[in-house]
């Protein structure tokens, strides 16, 4: 195959990992019945791995995440045979996305790192990049660690030069908006969302998307109907395109509406079906939401001993999931900032090797100039005091010569003595400013 011809494959596969992000069902089954026949039957092994990232990324997309790991694990085996580090980037890519989803933030977050520590930032497909780093600050917004978040967010916004790219214009956007409002600065929050809903031409999927987040901000203000309004709007347009775990997001949100305006029998109805969603997905964070809400919908309907029960649920759930994810994850950064430390203390050592030697050939240098002064003295001495005594003797001429014999062969001692004495003040001045520092 021609590198032309693998080169279009690999943009195809960009493209319709694209698709994917503006959950746009119709679009993306019609792209993957095309796109997998060509990747499929392909001699090349880097192809075929590109096939499983795309199988891969589908079921991700259809939410069936047990099904998105084994065909991820298929590309590892491949690309360590293949020495394809972009290949094995993307399947890191693909588990932590689908990890996230499933609500396995500690894996997420491996995985991820992984992939942006991987994948070539200057290589073909350089706009994951962008993904990864934005699902990080998702993460980190979940976990309450803001300031990372923002940064995550910023560095996925100039990786891939978000100012002329409208996707990541409305990441950035959409993601500052969610963190600020984890942070309650309502202000910043609703700025970032608005600026997310004038990115242009943007799908309808897109767009529940941030009526979604724009539902849960307007929930937090308790402007209730303006919450229902986005809500109910976000709902209907993740149910047509078949998003249910995305639509259960949006009713588990306006449920919580519903409960704040008293409307206790609409909001449990919505739990029940959002409770069908969460154990059909296995989306355990969310079933943490429900099932706390589900504990003050029953307790409002004076229904006590289900509160009890969906509380005690929560309250098990809650434990095992996020703080153990959550302690994971620290677990995990703080065995990348060991790395970090090793590698710097590592770096340190070689330094602070080459500063030693070049000491040393300075000292070297020094030296050698002093011995070969030492040895014209020498001969100079030989010539103007030595050589007059020896003309008296008849074999002068010789006595001479070996006289200057003698004085070259005493040059590698007189720079040894030189070298050490040197050397010994070297180690002396260095001892001396660490003293004084």
């Amino acid at each position: 195959m021609k590198e032309s011809d693998k080169t279009a494959l690999q943009m195809e596969v960009v493209s319709f990992v694209y698709l994917i992000s503006t959950r746009n069902t119709t679009a993306v089954e019609n792209k993957a019945a095309i796109l997998f026949p060509s990747l499929e039957n392909q001699p090349d092994p880097s192809l075929q791995g590109l096939f499983f990232f795309a199988k891969g990324m589908l079921c991700f997309f259809r939410n069936n995440y047990d099904e998105a790991k084994s065909q991820f694990d298929k590309i590892f085996d491949l690309s360590f045979s293949l020495h394809d580090t972009d290949l094995h980037g993307l399947g890191h890519m693909g588990t932590g996305f689908s990890q996230r989803s499933a609500g396995r933030l500690d894996d997420a977050v491996t995985n991820i790192s992984l992939a942006a520590d991987i994948i070539n930032k200057n290589g073909p497909f350089k706009v994951f990049l962008g993904y990864c780093y934005h699902q990080l600050g998702e993460i980190h917004v979940a976990i309450n660690e803001y300031e990372n978040a923002i940064k995550y967010f910023t560095t996925a916004f100039t990786i891939i030069d978000g100012e002329s790219n409208t996707m990541a214009s409305l990441r950035y956007h959409n993601g500052l908006g969610g963190c600020y409002l984890k942070m309650k600065d309502y202000e910043k929050s609703e700025f970032h969302l608005i600026k997310s809903l004038e990115v242009k031409d943007l799908p309808p999927t897109i767009i529940s998307r941030v009526e979604n987040d724009l539902g849960e901000l307007y929930l937090e203000k308790k402007e209730y109907d303006k919450a229902e309004k986005l809500l109910t709007s976000s709902i209907k347009v993740r149910e047509a395109n078949k998003l249910e775990d995305a639509a259960c997001t949006s009713m588990t949100a306006l449920a919580e509406v519903y409960l704040q305006q008293g409307r206790i029998s609409e909001a449990l109805q919505l739990l029940d079906r959002c409770m069908a969603l969460v154990e059909k997905y296995q989306t355990k964070l969310k079933k943490v939401r429900v099932l706390n809400l589900m504990a003050r919908a029953h307790s409002r309907s004076e229904n006590y001993e289900a509160a009890v029960s969906y509380y005690e649920q929560h309250q098990i759930l809650n434990d095992s999931v996020k703080g153990e994810q959550e302690r994971n994850i620290f677990k995990f950064k703080n065995s990348q900032i060991e790395k970090q430390k090793k590698l710097i203390s590592e770096k340190h050592k070689q330094l602070a090797g080459t500063v030693e030697e070049i000491k040393r050939l300075k000292v070297n240098r020094k030296a050698a100039i002093f011995s070969w002064i030492t040895i014209i003295i020498l001969v100079v001495i030989s010539e103007l005091f030595l050589d007059p005594l020896i003309e008296n003797y008849a074999y002068d001429n010789l006595l001479s010569l070996l006289v200057k014999v003698m004085i070259a062969l005493l040059f590698k001692p007189i720079d040894g003595i030189y070298e050490k004495l040197l050397w010994e003040r070297a180690l002396k001045k260095r001892d001396d400013k660490e003293i004084y520092e």
